[in-house]
């Protein structure tokens, strides 16, 4: 029963963290270092040919904002003992912000009929940056019910999510892991 408690402590509190990071739009390292400082900037300024960094980063365009992902996206991963996966996630945005709801079934074409469709639902929430890219909007899924354990996108445009591994990082082989909105 501790352990069980333990678990659900633990996944509560990272569960927090995370949506708070999500909410600041800042990557998961500027937020961490911000948050354990008490709220004050651990952004150092550091001079670019005479010039402060964020006097430099000013000048840079934006990035164009994509519109929190929602409604039905169908696509097929590759798989490495069936002939593919065929994959519907249907997202759902509550009301009040860019957070939501998700169903996802996944068929793993060439297995037995017994176990070649995995469902799940939970809830979804947005974060900002990656170990690559401070800027990538990364979709966490978080399941409440089924067969599945969290998953990560990353929102490529308002159209198009592409699954990542589980320490959020793109998949480096030449096969096809994106889904496309309906």
């Amino acid at each position: 029963m501790k352990a069980i408690i333990a678990i659900f402590v633990l996944f509560s509190c990272t569960f927090g963290l995370q949506q708070a990071q999500a909410q600041t739009g800042k990557s998961y390292e500027d937020w961490l270092k911000e948050s354990r400082s008490g709220g004050k900037s651990a952004a150092k300024k550091t001079t670019v040919k005479g010039k402060t960094a964020a006097a430099s980063a000013e000048k840079k365009a934006p990035a164009p904002a994509m519109a929190p992902p929602n409604g039905t996206f169908r696509g097929k991963f590759a798989c490495s003992d069936c002939q593919e996966i065929r994959t519907e996630l249907i997202l759902t945005r509550n009301s009040k912000d860019t957070n939501g709801i998700f169903t996802i079934k996944q068929m793993h074409v060439g297995k037995p009929a017994e176990n070649n469709i995995v469902t799940g639902s939970g809830k979804w929430i947005l974060a900002r940056g990656n170990k690559h890219n401070p800027e990538a909007v990364i979709l966490q899924l978080i399941p409440t019910e089924g067969d599945l354990d969290l998953m990560y996108f990353l929102q490529v445009s308002d159209t198009e999510v592409k699954l990542l591994n589980n320490r959020q990082e793109e998949i480096s082989d030449a096969k096809n892991y994106s889904l496309r909105k309906l």
